[in-house]
């Protein structure tokens, strides 16, 4: 990610600082960029000389776990333990056989012998019942003693390699603490304060891994240490993308709010910036009503406008709607558009709708139909998309793919029609995740295409070009088929 702080010399000229996060093909300190904050690359420095160590007790472990002792020990008691377990089961169903086996002798015994063949019979099984237990619980034994010794040998090795992991992430938090311990942020009335001050209200306490060393942040540090004023500010992603994050060459993107929201909100105080450009969107006087009952209501959300009210903006679909109708009531939204997406809203008038509502969302009996225009040529006609998505918790509320901790996202499309190098199509969405579509489009295994205007997964345009088109869903009291369509906009 790179950077670039427009600033005013004294005697009102105008230059600029260029700044970057990461690595640029290896250079640590190339020439040209505003330094870091502090510099952890600096040869003979405390965090060279800490990486050193850690770099050593990670080849340790490295070493460790590729050695034949640990892998031998590991594969036999992974064998012991299922041939332990593959014993008892295939045991106790050979046993509950014999046993039935027996059973039946006892029966044929009752009708068809005389007492001394009766008696001589039921000693006769009663041996063979005492030897199949003997013999199970010797077996038994014999199998658990060799698991345990299996089972001892891998663990004191397992205990060695989790000691040393835990040696390397002592020493690892040490160093990330003498970084943010030396990391301390001017801002451009002066004032300084360091990054564990500055994130000791946060959810967590303490900064994550890597704040302070987006671009963002050292432009500003260079800015004020020069005695500079900031103009205007962008950063923006060039090369490939990252393997999880949505990230478009050339494309520009807002700072991150896990890593970086806390030490701006600091560095710009007493910097005259403009208005929040959400708050700016909020102006609708009015709201489409598509149906309306004594239970629920459709309306048409338009875009820029959040469906309830948020953290710092107030205005929503919800406050809108209880000015322009006289004594509404109480509305519950029952499902989420993202404050750029237009279309079709459903509201509940009571609690106890609203969950009947949302079990039909859950089970997928809700039938979605969005309508997007996609920035660039779609080749597929039409097909499905599946990838898990996960929030990113330092860059919220930006999604990201993840296999391991995703929820399950599926939606289905088809291209409706193209204008140059814009591709009109119709989602299906199977699942409701948070910016399923927009993240489905964009990302390089699904669509490889961002919705137009969509200025967190692809460019900025004057609006983002999604719409909720229609809502197939059953009245929570008649039963009866609803289907509410809103005409796309676009």
């Amino acid at each position: 990610m790179f950077g670039v702080l427009v600033v005013r010399l004294p005697g009102d000229q105008i230059a600029y600082l260029c700044g970057y996060s990461g690595k640029l093909q290896g250079d640590e300190r190339p020439s040209g960029f505003v330094p870091p904050i502090v510099d952890v690359h600096r040869k003979g420095g405390f965090y060279k000389e800490g990486e050193k160590e850690l770099d050593y007790l990670t080849a340790k472990i490295e070493k460790k776990k590729s050695s034949p002792g640990y892998i031998i020990a590991m594969r036999v008691f992974e064998e012991e333990r299922l041939g332990y377990d593959s014993f008892l089961s295939s045991a106790l169903q050979q046993r509950l056989v014999n046993k039935s086996k027996r059973d039946v002798k006892r029966k044929e015994a009752e009708v068809n012998k005389f007492d001394s063949e009766k008696n001589s019979l039921t000693n006769l099984l009663n041996q063979e019942s005492r030897r199949d237990n003997y013999l199970f619980k010797k077996e038994k034994k014999e199998r658990y003693k060799k698991l345990a010794e299996a089972e001892g040998v891998f663990h004191h090795l397992k205990n060695e390699l989790l000691s040393l992991k835990e040696i390397r992430a002592a020493k690892s938090k040490v160093l990330q603490n003498a970084v943010f311990n030396q990391s301390a942020f001017l801002n451009f009335n002066g004032d300084t304060k360091s990054l564990l001050y500055l994130f000791k209200s946060s959810f967590e306490g303490t900064p994550p891994a890597g704040a302070g060393e987006c671009a963002a942040p050292r432009l500003l540090q260079q800015c004020f240490l020069l005695g500079l004023e900031p103009v205007t500010f962008t950063e923006f992603w060039w090369g490939k993308p990252p393997k999880k994050e949505l990230r478009v060459h050339n494309a520009h993107y807002p700072a991150c709010r896990g890593k970086c929201e806390p030490i701006l909100n600091h560095m710009l105080t007493g910097v005259s910036v403009e208005k929040n450009p959400l708050e700016l969107l909020q102006k609708p006087s009015e709201i489409e009503i598509l149906y309306n009952d004594d239970v629920i209501m459709l309306v048409n959300k338009p875009t820029g406008l959040l469906s309830v009210p948020g953290k710092n903006l107030k205005q929503s679909v919800i406050s809108v709607i209880k000015k322009q109708i006289e004594d509404p009531g109480e509305l519950f939204p029952v499902h989420r558009l993202d404050r750029q997406t237009s279309g079709v809203l459903l509201l509940a008038k009571s609690k106890n709708i609203c969950s009947i509502l949302q079990k039909q969302f859950e089970k997928r009996l809700v039938k979605k139909t969005y309508v997007a225009l996609l920035d660039g040529l779609v080749k597929k006609e039409k097909g499905a998309i599946i990838l898990p998505l996960v929030t990113d918790y330092l860059d919220r509320p930006r999604q990201l793919v993840c296999y391991e901790k995703g929820k399950y996202a599926e939606t289905s499309f088809e291209l409706i029609g193209v204008n140059k190098n814009v591709s009109r199509i119709r989602f299906y969405p199977k699942t409701g995740r948070s910016h399923q579509l927009r993240v489905h489009a964009a990302f390089h295994d699904g669509l490889n295409t961002p919705i137009l205007g969509d200025d967190l997964y692809g460019r900025h345009d004057k609006r983002m070009f999604l719409h909720a088109e229609r809502l197939v869903f059953e009245h929570p009291i008649s039963l009866k088929q609803i289907d509410v369509f809103s005409p796309t906009p676009f």
